[in-house]
């Protein structure tokens, strides 16, 4: 095969964003990208984050499947229920910090009684300091819990539609925006491509066999097709769009794939590798193109 055929590019996708995702701390002290929903915004604008949700058929939220971490069941408006855990936990986080405070301080007093030779006072205040102890380990625990629910639930709810966007309950009530061209007319009866393609080298058998469902093994004319559509792509994209070309990871975090409308709804969906048996260091397979414009976002210049 000449040079100037060779499919060098196929693993590059076209980056069209800016990689901007959300992040904030998660329960754990690490930042996160997971939250498709900012907590600032729905503390300060929670009417048109009830209404955001009701418009797309959610107007009320429960805790009873996040017990074991919010201690009790809650049940309200979403912004309600949210705020609720939101200020459960950042009463926590106060109290931790109220309690590390009085332990340094209270150290300190350890300190100069023991260099005057106050054994009673040593005494009554290193009982102190282990009491601030325990009140630090229960905080920390119920800024985790209520971290983790807060989280969680958040996590599963949609995005709040744009507000041009009209309410529907399924496709039959969606409204056309735009046409382009006009649908080609035949004189016969259109073929699916699942019978033009086989003659063409689009073999169904032999990808479910090696790879299983959903996978297609191409040969001669097909493979050189997909191959000059993903090159025309690219040039086309590059020369003529100025848009940069990158190449990023085909294995991404899950923090990659939350946002854009993969996780957690499409959990099951995702090809994943485990680098540990007991599923930790998980990976997910970037599944398309989009999903990669989607992470890595809008930028002229690329990453």
């Amino acid at each position: 095969m000449p040079a100037a055929q060779e499919d060098i590019f196929a693993p590059l996708r076209l980056c069209v964003n800016q990689f901007s995702l959300p992040v904030e701390t998660a329960a754990d002290g690490r930042h996160s990208a997971r939250t498709m929903h900012d907590i600032k915004f729905i503390r300060e604008n929670p009417e048109a984050f009830d209404a955001g949700l009701a418009r797309r058929g959610i107007s009320s939220l429960s805790t009873a499947h996040l017990q074991e971490y919010t201690y009790s069941v809650h049940v309200g408006t979403p912004s309600d229920v949210i705020n609720l855990l939101d200020a459960s936990r950042r009463s926590a986080q106060t109290r931790l910090q109220d309690s590390q405070a009085e332990k340094n301080r209270l150290s300190k007093l350890v300190g100069e009684a023991k260099r005057t030779g106050d054994g009673g006072a040593v005494t009554i205040y290193m009982n102190e300091v282990n009491r601030q102890d325990n009140e630090i380990e229960s905080a920390k625990h119920v800024d985790r819990d209520f971290g983790i629910a807060l989280q969680s639930l958040r996590e599963s709810l949609p995005n709040l539609p744009d507000a041009d966007v009209p309410d529907g309950d399924d496709e039959t009530q969606n409204v056309e925006v735009s046409r382009w061209g006009t649908p080609r007319q035949f004189n016969f009866a259109p073929k699916e491509h699942a019978d033009l393609g086989p003659p063409l080298g689009l073999d169904f058998e032999t990808g479910a066999l090696i790879s299983g469902a959903r996978f297609t093994f191409l040969r001669g004319q097909m493979a050189r097709l997909q191959r000059a559509l993903g090159q025309f792509m690219l040039d086309m994209q590059t020369a003529i769009q100025g848009h940069t070309e990158c190449a990023p990871p085909l294995l991404v975090r899950d923090d990659a794939v939350f946002g854009t409308g993969q996780l957690p709804k499409f959990a099951d969906d995702l090809f994943s590798t485990y680098l540990k048996p007991d599923f930790a260091d998980q990976y997910r397979k970037l599944a398309t193109s989009p999903i990669a414009q989607e992470i890595f976002g809008d930028s002229e210049e690329g990453l």
